[in-house]
């Protein structure tokens, strides 16, 4: 959303302002009806019943967008104006397809959040990123910890609304797994399993085991006891939660390389042997690693990855068909507008990428890729691009990309149409490890979330205030849920804190009235 569109006429403004008299909590409650009617949510994608209804169905989507762009811009300004912000801090402003650095160092201090790494997996709820493992060669192996490898026996959390880190596990408060770098994790359940990995050096002890993690307020780490036809341990692998199964597909040794699948049934905690490929016999995908999977409910799709020395492209892509337990391709379609100018319209092939996956109002998923590099060592990318799993076409990210080349970072997908980046190792003309996160979303999501980002851009200390509060205000539950919130003392530390709060919301009042 553009600056003139959200600043919007002031007849547009009156029009959709509330009534004369209207308090603050009527306001989210008008926001919470636009979010109902999904209007700022379609991305202009209807259910195409008819070839005769296209064109009345795109007229309707017009006013809709157009009626929706007034309705946001105006909210939006509310917000800007009752939120008191420094003189510094720019103006709020929501655009999709934009790649924005998260500052937390600005109100964490060091050792509040996690170091530069490489080689992690984050993974993200609604509320929270968490980061897992990692690696380091700068960092100083401790040497009276286990066999003093350099990895990061750590699990970190996130949380989006306050900006701010907190270290969950570590190697002296659990039982935390050696094998770090490179493995696997899926939210599931709300908690999260990691599968797979090496310790360092990497390829001399890998890892086929699966972990799980509790996030509540007491976070726990626990081996899983499992039976069964186990894969082999290796790193690198991509897996996915179908139907209560964990499937896993492809990873490395450090000298063999795979694309076979297995899966874990998650309640008998049995693994199976689902299927081994013979690239050398059939048409089955050549072994990989550093690849990426999605999933539709039907297929989980690979893409990229490689070996040590090669990597695989993007326009075929292979498919592993869940019903028939068989390999299938599906050729892409490139990016029209990029024909001319970016490998004849696809994304470039790659390793050590990242991906999230996002599912439109109309159902489509759309896969995000970002970054990554080749098989020679000397070609990076900082390029963004999308893909849509029914239609197999690419689509480049032209307004947003990463400040420099990145590879060995990971991205998650916060439930809301938001990605984040984080970590990696940066190449300008050499190679830096980095931990710095960003965020880009990927669509335009209800307005709801809009107001509560805008919200929390203007206000990162919500935490410290009293949760009766906050509700009493009328910030909806399901948002104040979304805060690490303090129990409350005897003397909460907010009780002074939270007048300026309630002024605020007085400001809001009596600009809407």
């Amino acid at each position: 959303m553009e600056q003139d569109e959200q600043d919007g006429e002031v007849s547009q403004q009156q029009e959709i302002a509330p009534r004369p008299g209207t308090p603050v909590e009527r306001l989210i409650e008008e926001i919470e009806v636009f979010d109902a009617m999904d209007l700022i949510n379609d991305n202009g994608s209807d259910d195409e019943e008819s070839v005769n209804e296209e064109n009345d169905e795109d007229e309707e989507r017009d006013n809709t967008r157009s009626n929706t762009v007034e309705i946001a811009a105006w909210i939006l300004k509310q917000l800007h104006d009752c939120f008191e912000q420094s003189k510094t801090q720019p103006t709020y402003t929501f655009t999709p397809h934009r790649l924005l650095k998260c500052n937390y160092k600005a109100v964490c201090e060091f050792g509040e959040y996690p170091t530069a790494r490489s080689g992690h997996r984050i993974i993200a709820s609604e509320s929270t990123l968490y980061s897992l493992g990692g690696y380091n060669p700068s960092r100083v192996p401790n040497v009276l910890r286990r066999d003093g490898c350099m990895l990061f026996q750590e699990l970190w959390a996130y949380n989006f609304a306050t900006n701010r880190w907190k270290l969950l596990l570590h190697a002296d408060n659990s039982d935390m797994p050696r094998e770090l770098a490179s493995n696997a994790l899926v939210l599931y359940n709300n908690v999260l399993i990691s599968h797979g990995g090496t310790g360092y050096p990497f390829g001399e002890t890998c890892s086929n085991d699966c972990y799980v993690y509790t996030i509540g307020e007491n976070a726990q780490v626990m081996r899983l006891g499992v039976t069964g036809d186990l894969p082999t341990a290796q790193y690198g692998p991509g897996i996915v939660i179908h139907n209560d199964y964990l499937y896993t597909i492809g990873g490395t040794t450090g000298f063999d390389y795979t694309c076979d699948v297995y899966r874990l049934n998650l309640h008998t905690k049995i693994w199976e042997n689902v299927y081994i490929c013979r690239p050398d016999m059939r048409d089955d995908p050549e072994g990989r690693y550093r690849h990426e999977v999605v999933y539709d409910g039907s297929y989980i799709y690979v893409l990229g990855g490689g070996t040590s020395h090669t990597v695989y492209d993007l326009q075929r892509i292979p498919a592993f068909n869940l019903t028939t337990n068989r390999w299938e391709y599906f050729d892409t379609i490139p990016d029209r507008m990029m024909i001319r100018f970016y490998e004849n319209g696809f994304p470039k092939p790659r390793k050590c990428l990242s991906c999230v996956q996002h599912t439109l109002p109309n159902g489509d998923i759309e896969a995000f890729i970002t970054g990554g590099l080749q098989g020679d060592f000397s070609t990076y990318f900082n390029d963004i691009w999308k893909l849509n799993l029914r239609t197999k076409e690419w689509c480049k990210i032209v307004t947003a990309h990463l400040p420099r080349p990145l590879y060995f970072h990971s991205a998650a997908h916060a439930g809301n149409g938001c990605m984040y980046i984080f970590g990696g190792i940066e190449y300008s003309e050499k190679e830096v490890r980095r931990n710095c996160l960003f965020k880009m979303w990927m669509t335009i999501p209800k307005l709801s979330e809009i107001c509560w980002d805008a919200i929390t851009y203007y206000n990162n200390n919500l935490h410290i205030y009293n949760r009766e509060k906050l509700l009493q205000i009328g910030i909806p539950e399901r948002f104040v849920n979304r805060l690490p919130l303090q129990k409350r003392p005897r003397k909460h530390i907010s009780d002074e804190s939270s007048q300026s709060l309630i002024v605020t919301v007085k400001r809001m009042r009596s600009q809407i009235e």
